[in-house]
Order: C-alpha cells, then structure tokens, then sequence
C-alpha cells in the first residue's frame, strides 16, 4: 500500500500546488521539497515489486518506514490546510474555534516528515536504490509447476463435456479455448481433467502442457514444447526467442495437437506467445487459463466468449468436504448438520473445501463432533489462520501482487463491506473517489475512470457482477468471502493500517478503543450505538462507515462523537444511524468530507 498512499499524496500535493497555493504560502516551499523526496520513493516501489518484497525483510523495511513517512505527511498536510481555511474563512469558522492557529506553527510541521524522508533516504538506514543487485535479499524467484489435481473431481462433468465439446470441433484455423475463474476455482483442474479424458488422448496424439507463471521466458516456453518432438541441443538453446518461434510453429503445423497454456496472466504474454503457433492449422487447438478474462478475449481467435468456471452448488461442495475427509461420500449422521454448514460456508469456492478438510483431518480427529461444530462457526477464521500451508492467503496473493498499485487501494477497500454485501456500483466508485484513489485523466471524468478501474477488477475475477442495467452497465456487485477476508487481513495487519473492522467480543470491541488511532479507514456492522458512546478517538482516520441490518437512534448526548472522533474524514456512510431531525452543528467542521451518507428522522 506504501506505492498507492505515495501516488495519492504526490497527487493531493501537487493539486495544492496548483489550486490552493494561497493556502501554503507560509510553508510552499517545505511542500514542494517534500514532493520532491516522495518522487524519489515512488522511483524505488515501482523498481521493487510487492511480490518481491513479500519475501525480503529488508525491502519490507524500507517500504514501511516509506508508509509510515506518507502517512505522516498526509495527516500534517489534511490539519495544514484545515487550519489555513479556518484562517481564510476566519469570521465564518470562529464559532468553532476559541482561537485561530499560527499558518507559520502548522509550517514547521512540515519539516519533521522531511527530515525523516530524508533520514531513511540517506542517513544510516540508507539503502543505495539504484545500485540494489538483481538477486539482493534473496528476490530470486525459484519456480514450482503446481501438481495438477486428479482425485476427487467433484462438479466437472458439465464443464467437462462442454471443453471437450469445443476441442473436438471441426474449425477453419487454429482454435483456442479460454477458462477463466477467480483463484481457486478449479481451472487448472479442469483442464487436467480434459487433458487426461480419453477421447482426448485418442484425438490428440501429440498434447502438450506448458505452465506458464507470472514471470516467464518466451525461450523457456519455447523449449518445453519442442523437447516433446525432437531433443534440445546446446545449439538450439543459443538460438533467438524468433528462431524458436519459427521452429516451434512448424512443428505443430505437421499435424493434429493439443497444447495447455495453464496460468496465463497478462495479454502482453499471450501477445508473446501466440507467434510459435500455426493458425493456419485447423486441427490444432490451444486450451488456456486465466484469472483475466482481457487475455482470454483476446486469445480467443473465432467468435467464442471465454468459458466461465462456475461454482460448485451446495450438494457438490458437501460431497467434496466428505470427500476430502473421510475419502468417500458416507458421512457419520451426528456430524451432517455441521458439514453441510462448512460447506455452506465455503460458497462454491473447491479451494476452500479442500483446505478446510485438510484442517479437519490433519489438525483434529475426523469424527469428532465438537470440533466440526467449532469450525463451522468460524470457517473463514480456520482457512486463514489456522492452516499451516497458508493455501488460501498465497493464491490470493498471487492475484493481489499482480495488481497494479492504482487498483490496490481501491481492491482492499471492498473489505469496508459487510460479508455477503450488494454493493452498488455508483457508492463504491463516489467512495473511491472522495478517497482520492481515483487518478485524473485528460478528458476523462473520474467517474467513467473509476468504472474502468471497477470493470478491471472484475475481468480479474476478484470481483463478481451482481446486477447490471439496463445500458449494459454494473449495477451492483459482490466480493467472495474468501478474497474480502484476505483484503481485511492484508489491509488491518501492523504493517499497514489501511483499514480495520471493529467487532464486538465477550472481552469488549476488536481491537480495543485505545487502539484504533492507528488506522486509517473504519467500518463496524454491529453494536454500533455500544461503540459511539465509549467516544472513539481517531484522528488518523479518513473514512467510517457503518452498513448495519439495523437502524440505530443515537441519543442526543452522542449526536457528536463522529465529527469530533474522527476530524479528518473524507468518507462517512452511515445511513443506518439517524442522528435526529439535522446535521449535527459539529459536521461542519469535517472540512475534508467530500462523500457523506446520514440518517434523519
């Protein structure tokens, strides 16, 4: 997140710059050399991926104490220029103010988060950017092809049937077949069921199956399909990526042949890849998958959509957590109830099923009745916390990293919403954009930008369409409790603080009170009113969102705990709570709100 909250300050800084210079002018030179050092920053992060920093600590380092100075600077410039408007609007905002601030005190607040931009940059801590080897910390990748899955296959014969339908179709040019899915949906599993089915092998007498990552070599691709027809010499290996393009190309071009192309992440590979393939060959098929579905449109060579892995309906996730469990379809009575529950809870996803029958058996007695209740009433908790591969958390985060740092932001903050939410299209986009996750374009609005960043979270599959309307437009949309808990995780965690879900425990609210200063967004769902009253504190928080089943009347003693809980708001949805018959006087004070949601009797 360290990339997003330095874009969205270099962008918030220079709009000040720009349009509010009248608003700095005591401190426009502090803002503009802070600038330039988050320039510097923004040049590292972009250098070093985030799946890069995921595995070395050093880099990690660097780029929380790059957070940790944005954040810093976005608070002091958010309180800078909402005491400098005080100053402007003096007669308007002196009923809240005993007395105005010095401009010149607010400026030398500035100088301290310069000074530690400039002390991580290049005092002790100092890491030399531009002369970081390519292997430094061990960011080395070594890549694992992943074991394709052959035992208990539940809920592909359908999509089994229709693939193999496609594959065994008579066209006039090479063919591709696209399946596309969120993570763990089971597209590498279907395609090695195709790839093994009979009448395939019968048909296909020549099948290859390439995996091809996220960071492969055309060379290294080029390679594994030839080595299936002839054998690789030193020779061929020296050759270009073009030779053995061509040399590929006319292989496949003597005859009938199946290649998989499993894991395709980008259209940029796809465009890469395409050239060793002969698409004047008719009886040559390719069979890809994707999470994107742009490469699977774009792969697609004859007016075919992408086939969409669908999920598994109740009955077939419960045969498959039977399965994974106890390794056929009976299950003891007294254990039914809470296994159709776990699988309930599963929601169609078969990773998630095979995960959390993995911790039934491996972690606890199979039949163990107490235990199956514990984990069906807390199945997410059990697939991100307590399985010890960590399966769920890494294949999302396979996604996750792949993300552009524009989305990243705007991906986490679905986590605001409660689990199983609708959520409308145009609230979403109007959150996003108070946020200032939004970037401008040149003759596009923010609205129509935020709808493409929408729609390319969705051609990920990270996002499911609910309901579209009318103009072909998303409506309402959803996000799968699996992928909202890992954006909660990703976002809450000590590294972070992007946001926090307040939750009520036997032991009081988690995490606690004194506690949530730290975070930067807030939503709560339930016991709402128990929270107001104990006069929450946070002044590091930019949104707080409340979407409760219930309504909640605050009583008048606590009509304004929000606005002077939370003073440098720019999102506040809470249209569950009705704050009486106006805006509470205390409202006007959130100068930086720009995205409000109230109740009122």
């Amino acid at each position: 997140m360290a990339d997003a909250a330095v874009e969205f300050l270099l962008e918030n800084l220079q709009q000040l710059l720009v349009h509010h210079v009248q608003l700095i002018r005591g401190a426009k030179k502090e803002v503009e050399k802070l600038e330039s050092d988050l320039q510097v920053f923004k040049d590292f992060l972009n250098e070093y991926s985030s799946k890069k920093r995921r595995k070395d600590d050093s880099l990690q380092t660097v780029v929380h104490q790059i957070r940790d100075v944005v954040y810093d600077a976005e608070d002091i410039i958010d309180a800078f220029v909402t005491q400098a408007a005080v100053v402007k609007s003096e007669n308007y905002f002196r009923r809240a103010l005993e007395k105005p601030v010095n401009l010149h005190k607010i400026a030398t607040q500035v100088k301290p988060v310069r000074a530690k931009v400039t002390e991580i940059y290049g005092g002790k801590n100092k890491i030399e950017f531009a002369s970081l080897p390519v292997g430094f910390g061990a960011l080395q990748e070594e890549f694992e092809v992943p074991l394709v899955r052959q035992r208990n296959l539940v809920g592909l014969e359908d999509e089994t049937k229709t693939i193999i339908g496609y594959l065994t179709a008579e066209t006039e040019q090479l063919d591709v077949i696209s399946i596309v899915g969120m993570p763990g949906l089971g597209k590498t599993t279907l395609a090695g069921k195709i790839f093994r089915d009979p009448a395939i092998v019968y048909r296909f007498h020549t099948r290859i199956w390439v995996y091809i990552s996220q960071e492969f070599t055309r060379k290294d691709v080029f390679l594994a399909i030839l080595k299936e027809f002839t054998k690789v010499t030193e020779e061929t290996k020296t050759k270009s990526d073009h030779e053995l393009a061509m040399l590929v190309a006319a292989k496949l071009d003597e005859g009938r042949f199946l290649i998989v192309m499993d894991d395709v992440w980008a259209v940029e590979d796809w465009d890469k890849l395409k050239i060793a393939l002969p698409h004047t060959n008719s009886m040559g098929k390719v069979l890809i998958t994707s999470r994107h579905e742009e490469v699977a449109k774009r792969a697609n060579m004859i007016s075919r959509l992408p086939h969409k892995l669908r999920f598994l309906t109740h009955a077939e996730s419960w045969l498959l957590l039977r399965l994974e469990v106890f390794g056929k379809p009976a299950c003891p009575p007294e254990l039914e109830d809470h296994g159709k529950l776990i699988a309930k809870d599963c929601n169609g996803l078969p990773l998630a099923i095979v995960v959390i029958g993995g911790i039934l058996v491996k972690k606890f007695s199979a039949s163990n009745e107490t235990t199956w209740k514990k984990v069906s009433e807390s199945v997410n908790r059990y697939l991100i916390e307590k399985d010890p591969e960590r399966r769920m958390e890494k294949i999302i985060a396979l996604s996750y990293d792949k993300l552009p740092y524009h989305l990243r932001a705007c991906y986490l903050y679905l986590g605001m919403f409660p689990e199983d939410f609708q959520i409308p299209a145009w609230k979403l986009i109007r959150m996003w954009i108070a946020e200032g996750f939004i970037q401008q374009s040149i003759g596009v609005s923010l609205e129509e930008t935020a709808e493409g960043y929408l729609e390319d979270l969705i051609s990920r599959n990270l996002v499911r369409v609910d309901k579209v309307k009318s103009d072909g437009k998303i409506k309402t949309c959803r996000i799968h409790d699996m992928l909202r808990d890992f954006c909660i995780n990703e976002a809450r965690n000590e590294k972070e603080n992007f946001l926090q879900e307040i939750k009520k425990t036997s032991e009081g609210f988690a995490p606690p009170i004194s506690q949530i200063e730290k975070y930067r967004r807030l939503c709560i769902h339930s016991n709402v009113l128990s929270f107001i009253s104990s006069k929450p504190y946070g002044h590091r928080v930019r949104s707080f969102v409340c979407f409760s089943k219930e309504d909640v009347i605050l009583p008048a003693d606590c009509i304004s705990n929000i606005p002077t809980s939370f003073k440098l708001l720019r999102v506040l949805d809470v249209k569950p709570i009705i704050f009486g018959k106006s805006i509470p006087s205390d409202m006007y004070q959130l100068l930086h709100l720009r995205y409000i949601v109230l109740s009122f009797n």
